[in-house]
């Protein structure tokens, strides 16, 4: 049977196991040849406490750190704290409500800590390129 007509604009391989971690995640950097090559995301769900990522670092695409609550009853309660640090100086933010941050491209970010988690939360990271690398 031949291909369809539109089925380069679908992928059903949306899903990979990070180095890092042993928990499988939603996915596209791992299809770097996938759509326009500007864009990737990972989508996880985050359900205790840890350090997502250690060091301050940055990017040379732009980034959205996406953070959200899994209460569908009351998506406003996020059941979760999150510290933030943003800037060479590492100022601090506490995440603890549904919030969207955009990382411009340079901007030192880093370290995250996740230090408590009620119930589970929904991260995604969305990265303006396809080729997703930390400096």
């Amino acid at each position: 049977m031949a291909g369809k007509k539109y089925e380069k604009y679908i992928n059903k391989n949306c899903y990979r196991i990070p180095k890092d971690d042993n928990l499988q995640i939603y996915s596209t950097r791992q299809l770097p040849d996938f759509g326009s090559g500007n864009f990737s995301i990972d989508c996880k769900q985050v359900g205790k406490p840890h350090v997502m990522i250690e060091h301050p670092h940055k990017h040379t695409f732009d980034q959205y750190l996406s953070f959200f609550g899994t209460d569908m009853k009351d998506l406003k309660d996020f059941g979760a704290e999150i510290e933030l640090c943003l800037g060479e100086e590492q100022e601090k933010h506490i995440i603890n409500t549904p919030t969207v941050v955009f990382v411009e491209a340079g901007l030192i970010h880093g370290p995250i800590e996740w230090r408590k988690v009620e119930r589970p939360v929904i991260f995604i990271d969305i990265a303006m390129t396809n080729n997703y690398a930390r400096k």
